[in-house]
């Protein structure tokens, strides 16, 4: 079980990269970068609808890894987060300006 410091979005993927709940602003950005591992939830509700994106899977291979890491980069708000212990990967984060994304 990896350790959160945020409250994930219910369909996240379970691993270490996840998006918080209630943060999406639906801008689509991380998932024009990475749209084989981020999704995007929405449904119809009383007054209008609710949408969020997640990662809908989790990277695998070196490729999936760094579009994973520019889905990260390019979320505007702050909301995707890396939750694992992998050094190379938060090094990968780091070099991207991101390192309020690593959940230490």
């Amino acid at each position: 079980m990896v350790e959160r410091k945020h409250i994930a979005h219910p369909q996240n993927a379970p691993g270490p990269f996840y998006v918080e709940c209630n943060m999406c602003i639906s801008c689509g950005a991380p998932e024009a970068v990475a749209p084989d591992l981020v999704g995007f939830y929405e449904t119809p509700s009383g007054n209008g609808s609710y949408s969020h994106c997640y990662f809908k899977k989790q990277p695998q291979t070196k490729e999936e890894l760094e579009r994973a890491v520019k889905a990260v980069q390019a979320c505007c708000v702050g909301s995707y987060y890396y939750a694992g212990s992998d050094p190379e990967v938060k090094k990968m984060l780091r070099r991207v300006g991101r390192e309020y994304a690593i959940d230490d």
